[in-house]
């Protein structure tokens, strides 16, 4: 077999795990789901959750990937085998030894940072926690941030390992690691939860057993390549902190670091305020969450990921670069669009299908959706935005973005509080709203403007002051979708300073059309969907699969007809790809048939 044959079944394989990773991922919520629902106690483990991951997504995630990993492949390249080896005992030394330090700073001092967190007069005069916050649930919070501060430290040391062994070339084995990570969180509850009883602890030890798989399926391969024995003596780490090249490689993380810092920010700030709100309200948000990120990285990933390269070689052709540019931004919106409608329309029977068992009840379902509602079109930023970020990282600029993101953060956390509050009041004010849809029905001028008064006369006291509505989480979802598009606009702001990139004609007009046939398709979705729903018995989960499938499809062709209509172009690439991976397809029956 050629090299160029075997390269092509390791991106085969590689794509295979990775789609068998995500259908993991996803079972894993539903399992969770199944057992837990959207309930109190599942609140608690995902706010305890949030501290061991905040310290690996800063040291590590935002280190790590965004600079010294890449180092590994500089050095194997320029120095050989024997100086990668110790490059990376000592980047397995000093990284290994900062995150174990912090971690049982964090184990030893977790009831004092929960404290911190959810009893302090800070929390308390702004989010109220003590109307919720039992003993028995502060115990419980403290009991699994220690359980899993096991994670991070397991993680920390896999994604060293990671980085060394994709060095070599070996990305079948790295691809498998997080399958493993994901596979013991699907089997771990029916063994811990269900078996032993253990409730979300159970879930807790099957966070730490997944690291650990994620780190040992490594070890095998890892020691086809490194003999060596890593020892942490002081004469070791002090010889590791002396390496210059892994300073030189903290130093060029600073901006990511900074950036995964102020997004850590972002996240602790959103699970404090919704662990405040109604049972079950933070459990809602997260599931939200897993729907929305889900076409974000397929998309946005798989698009950042693949124009990086191209970028960089056409950095220093303002031409070529902006041609570039403005072709990936124009695909990756007309494919996001559709995902978008369909999210926005199908919300609720996308929610029950995805995770309506067991103990996920109706309330559930309605929280979830409602929160999707408004995260569906953060979608369409977010995706844009890295492919946007890549565009900076390829002219070698890294500062600017994070203006963009800083703001984009204080957007956040200032209308995630402002937002909470005005829709915890969502019962007051939406009589209102609908008074003025009826005097605008009935043509009634001076109606209107008398109900617009009283709207805006409370509308003060409904963002200041905490109400008792469970639909107060939307506001979550909506300040996290207004800071991304908000991060968004600025982005091309500061990239069109950089490098005139935005005209009319090749960025604006384009996506004019693409987001008006969205739109229309949206509204189609949204009528053939209500007549469905008269006619089909949705209590049954055939008929809200039908009615799914059926408002979908219908959706999808009115989307291709109306790229068709408005002209754009990227229908036509879209159909030769189409055409071009049936042709293959058929090619590689035909071989398999004989």
């Amino acid at each position: 077999m050629s090299n160029n044959s075997k390269q092509k079944n390791s991106v085969y394989m590689m794509m295979a795990l990775l789609l068998i990773t995500k259908v993991l991922g996803f079972l894993k919520l539903r399992i969770i789901a199944q057992l837990f629902g959207a309930t109190h106690e599942l609140d608690i483990f995902w706010a305890a959750f949030t501290i061991p991951d905040t310290l690996f997504m800063i040291i590590v995630a935002g280190s790590l990937n965004a600079a010294i990993i890449p180092l590994l492949a500089s050095v194997l390249h320029k120095e050989g085998e024997k100086k990668l080896n110790e490059f990376f005992t000592n980047l397995m030394i000093v990284i290994s030894s900062i995150i174990v330090f912090i971690a049982v700073l964090l184990f030893i001092f977790a009831p004092q940072l929960t404290s911190f967190l959810i009893r302090s007069d800070v929390s308390q005069s702004i989010l109220n926690f003590s109307s919720r916050i039992t003993q028995e649930d502060f115990k419980l919070f403290v009991d699994l941030t220690r359980i899993m501060m096991i994670s991070p430290v397991l993680l920390g040391i896999s994604t060293i390992v990671t980085g060394y062994l994709q060095t070599r070339r070996e990305f079948f084995i790295t691809s498998l690691a997080p399958l493993m990570y994901n596979l013991a969180m699907v089997v771990g509850p029916i063994i811990f939860v269900v078996g032993f009883k253990m409730g979300v602890k159970g879930v807790a030890i099957c966070a730490v057993l997944g690291s650990f798989l994620h780190f040992a399926v490594q070890i095998p391969t890892l020691r086809k390549y490194f003999k060596e024995k890593v020892k942490l003596t002081k004469k070791s780490i002090v010889s590791a902190v002396k390496d210059s090249a892994i300073w030189k490689g903290l130093k060029l993380a600073v901006p990511k670091m900074i950036s995964t810092i102020g997004e850590q920010i972002n996240i602790v700030v959103n699970t404090l305020i919704s662990f405040s709100l109604a049972a079950g309200a933070l459990s809602s948000y997260k599931f939200a969450l897993s729907l929305y990120l889900f076409p974000v990285n397929i998309v946005g990933g798989a698009f950042a990921q693949s124009v990086l390269p191209e970028l960089s070689s056409k950095a220093d052709k303002q031409k070529e670069f902006k041609d570039v540019f403005n072709k990936t931004i124009q695909l990756a919106l007309f494919l996001v669009l559709p995902i978008v409608s369909i999210l926005l329309v199908l919300r609720l029977p996308i929610v029950r299908l995805t995770f309506g068992v067991g103990e996920f009840d109706w309330r559930a379902t309605v929280l979830t959706s409602w929160c999707l509602v408004f995260l569906s079109l953060a979608i369409l930023s977010q995706t844009l935005s890295q492919i946007l970020l890549r565009a900076f990282y390829a002219l070698k600029e890294t500062w600017k973005p994070l203006l963009a993101v800083g703001v984009g953060i204080v957007v956040n956390i200032v209308f995630a509080f402002l937002l909470t509050n005005f829709f915890s009041h969502y019962y007051d004010w939406r009589p209102i709203l609908q008074q003025v849809l009826e005097q605008i029905a009935t043509a009634n001028g001076s109606g209107v403007v008398e109900v617009i008064k009283s709207f805006f006369a409370d509308i003060f006291t409904w963002c200041t002051t905490r109400g008792t509505s469970d639909m107060a989480v939307g506001g979550l979802s909506m300040s996290l979708s207004l800071a991304s598009f908000v991060e968004l606009i600025l982005l091309f702001c500061l990239l069109n300073k950089e490098v005139k990139i935005i005209t009319y004609k090749d960025t604006v007009k384009p996506m004019l059309k693409k987001v008006l046939n969205g739109i229309l398709m949206a509204v189609g979705m949204y009528l053939v969907f209500k007549l469905f729903d008269f006619k089909l018995d949705t209590t049954r989960t055939i008929s809200i699969i039908i009615l799914t499938i059926v408002t979908s499809l219908y959706g999808l062709l009115s989307y291709w007809l109306g790229s068709k209509v408005f002209e754009i172009k990227e229908v036509g690439r879209f159909e030769e790809k189409v055409k071009s991976v049936w042709e293959k397809l058929k090619k590689k029956v035909k071989v398999w048939v004989k």
